[in-house]
């Protein structure tokens, strides 16, 4: 099993490679805080961090990696972190959906396997880095639709619109990763080729989910507040 990439392999860049997550990176930055101040204290300010943490991470990594021309043995590593972040954010995002939207027994078990699933994906993102892209993108959408036993549960939390979100925003990953393991559509190579379709359809998903968790976390803060005693 190998783990380093030919240099034969990497043709010239697109000129927009990398540019859509570098502006991801900026707004992942923004928003991010912005959910966490949003969120309740305790356990969904937690989830909240995670949720921006991981969305930071994916963002900033993958402009590095794809914005600079590596080395061959650095391209390698970069390109570990860069797929190893999918499956971060991945669990990211379903970390503050399970802890707000589901029962404190249903939540446990989600996060276990969203988890773990992400847990496999990082390490055959470390391990088999020259793995086929339909592995890589199969296993990642395989796991991001795990909450799919869950959604109704997680549906009268969020409601219809925020529902909606969710649901639009994950068709929008896996079309994302189909273009992404089938190399297409290419519409303008040396430009805007296939993978920058996969990166706009990733931060097309990616802000339609922070727009779901951040309307859960107004309703979360809102109930607290009409739960908290008033003072007389």
């Amino acid at each position: 099993m190998t783990t380093s990439i030919p240099e034969a392999s990497h043709p010239t860049k697109p000129r927009l490679r990398g540019i859509l997550h570098q502006w991801g990176a900026v707004f992942a930055a923004g928003a991010g805080m912005v959910l966490v101040a949003t969120a309740p204290a305790g356990r969904p300010r937690f989830g909240a961090a995670v949720f921006a943490l991981t969305l930071c991470t994916l963002f900033a990594v993958s402009a590095l990696y794809h914005r600079v021309t590596w080395e061959p043995a650095a391209r390698t590593r970069m390109r570990r972190l860069d797929h190893a972040s999918i499956f971060l954010l991945i669990a990211g995002t379903y970390t503050p959906l399970a802890i707000v939207g589901l029962p404190p027994g249903d939540a446990g078990t989600l996060l276990c396997w969203i988890w773990a699933g992400a847990f496999l994906g990082i390490a055959q993102s470390v391990f088999w880095v020259s793995a086929p892209k339909a592995v890589s993108a199969g296993l990642a959408v395989a796991v991001g639709w795990m909450i799919v036993p869950y959604f109704g549960s997680v549906r009268a939390v969020l409601g219809s619109v925020a529902t909606g979100m969710l649901l639009v925003g994950g068709i929008a990953y896996t079309l994302g990763a189909l273009a992404y393991a089938f190399k297409r559509p290419n519409p303008v190579p040396g430009v805007f080729a296939y993978h920058e379709v996969f990166h706009g359809l990733t931060l097309v998903a990616a802000v339609l989910h922070f727009a779901a968790v951040l309307s859960m976390m107004r309703g979360a803060r809102a109930a607290s507040s009409c739960r908290r005693p008033r003072r007389r």
